[in-house]
């Protein structure tokens, strides 16, 4: 069950992040909220569903322009976001304070580990195993 309803969560927020992505805030939020989901869903996948996984790697595999860009985004997205903590709760020390900077590490780790998870080196790996093969039979 437990699984299940972390699934449904992952494939709810992925949703709402691929609906928000396009449109435009009328709020003017320090990130985009959109693209955040997005990942954030993303990673709960990754972490939880091999399918959707497997999914990414393919993806990421057959566009490299998408990998690259994931890979700058885990490389900045630390830095970014503690950059936009500091600048939301300056001068604030509380609870809400804490709160916000512990889910802002975590969310960053989440989109960090589900770019090292979906790393599409094995499937350029079995690609030049196949090409080998194919060559040893011709």
């Amino acid at each position: 069950m437990k699984k299940i309803l972390i699934l449904t969560g992952g494939w709810v927020v992925t949703a709402v992040g691929a609906i928000l992505t396009p449109i435009p805030m009328p709020l003017p939020f320090p990130f985009p909220i959109g693209i955040t989901m997005f990942l954030v869903g993303c990673g709960i996948l990754t972490t939880h569903s091999k399918t959707f996984r497997r999914g990414i790697q393919y993806v990421r595999h057959r566009n490299g322009w998408l990998s690259r860009g994931l890979e700058k985004i885990a490389g900045h997205a630390p830095g970014m976001m503690e950059r936009v903590v500091q600048r939301f709760l300056r001068n604030r020390d509380g609870r809400f304070s804490h709160w916000l900077r512990s889910r802002t590490r975590r969310l960053t780790e989440i989109v960090i580990g589900m770019v090292q998870r979906t790393s599409p080196h094995a499937h350029s790996r079995r690609a030049r195993m196949r090409a080998r093969r194919a060559g040893d039979i011709a």
